[in-house]
């Protein structure tokens, strides 16, 4: 579009037939239209051509058309359509509806990028108790008009041994505890459960998938949550999660991605070895990560510890950076395959 910067009236001297004409001008500079051989496609669709966007390969792009207000089946309204400029026709786009998805208008709104095509109906109504509420749904289609299939959603069982030994100071520890409860926020709506250990020379359970299960309150699972204080035996801690929290009493669950993380300093003053520990997760399928904790976090110590971490560290500062972690692309990121590990920690130090 071009926009003309126009003369006052001091200044233009010209007739206003001359006025009119650069007005006219400059306005058919903005855009040019087609009109020798236009292109028409029809459709005896209800709303045809409320939505319209160019979709496909040099070799075959075409026009998909929504028609928001035809109606199909029972409760169902709106309809899309392939358009070919070189046959002038146009073909429905078959798209699978949820159950719920009852007069979405589908079709209202339409966005193409590169090789796929988003497609919505935005006026799907659900009743909650006296009131009426509007949503909608969005269906992804690939270059072909296929669409693409939802990533499987598998069941995660989220087990966290925190450090409670005396050689954490009382504000880390605060800190390991807001970092547990905004993990759990982040999972919210997945289909995660949790558990949580404390260890030092002594061992304490705080609550187990079930108990995690039944309750909807996560603070209420973790204000109660003291230091244990005393020495920190690791290994032994690590052995008791495996034999008693991921175990079908405790609510772990059969099929299940199953993720330690340990949160320490990397101190270690059992006798147990690592080694024998390590074996008893890996045989029960435990994939496992490790945050450091502070300027106490002994670097040495957990680079020695490599079977314990996954090979993956973090340090953990500062409370309000917490989220940090959380939200930055490639820290902590929730996947649907067990193969890509369910939770991602990135294979570098990082001070949080």
């Amino acid at each position: 579009m071009i926009c003309k910067k126009w003369p006052s009236r001091s200044q233009y001297k010209g007739s206003f037939k001359e006025l009119l004409g650069e007005g006219l001008l400059a306005l058919s500079r903005a855009f040019s239209m087609e009109v020798e051989g236009p292109i028409t496609f029809q459709e005896a669709a209800a709303g045809f051509g409320k939505s319209v966007v160019q979709f496909g390969s040099a070799s075959a792009r075409g026009l998909v058309v929504g028609a928001p207000l035809q109606t199909g089946n029972v409760n169902e309204t709106g309809k899309v359509y392939k358009c070919n400029p070189g046959s002038g026709r146009c073909q429905e786009i078959l798209i699978q509806r949820p159950p719920d998805a009852v007069n979405m208008s589908l079709g209202l709104s339409l966005a193409a990028r590169d090789s796929e095509l988003l497609v919505c109906g935005p006026t799907v109504h659900q009743a909650c108790g006296q009131n009426m509420y509007v949503k909608g749904y969005c269906f992804l289609l690939d270059q072909n008009l296929q669409q693409l299939r939802q990533c499987p959603k598998h069941p995660t069982d989220i087990v966290f041994l925190i450090d409670g030994s005396g050689s954490i100071d009382f504000y880390d520890f605060e800190r390991m505890k807001t970092f547990v409860i905004e993990v759990i926020r982040r999972f919210h709506g997945t289909d995660t459960l949790f558990a949580l250990m404390q260890f030092s020379s002594t061992f304490q359970e705080h609550f187990d998938f079930n108990k995690f299960k039944s309750t909807h309150n996560i603070n209420s699972l973790l204000s109660p949550v003291r230091q244990l204080g005393q020495y920190t035996y690791t290994a032994r801690a690590i052995q008791k999660v495996v034999k008693e929290l991921f175990i079908s009493q405790k609510g772990s669950r059969n099929g299940a991605a199953r993720i330690l993380i340990v949160i320490t300093d990397g101190m270690k003053n059992d006798d147990l070895k690592y080694s024998d520990v390590i074996a008893e997760a890996e045989r029960a399928g435990i994939i496992r990560y490790a945050i450091g904790v502070r300027s106490i976090y002994h670097n040495a110590h957990l680079q020695n510890h490599r079977d314990l971490l996954g090979h993956c560290k973090y340090q953990l500062q500062h409370t309000q950076r917490v989220n940090f972690l959380l939200t930055r692309p490639g820290q902590i990121q929730q996947h649907n395959s067990i193969h890509d590990k369910t939770l991602t920690l990135r294979e570098r130090y990082s001070t949080i």
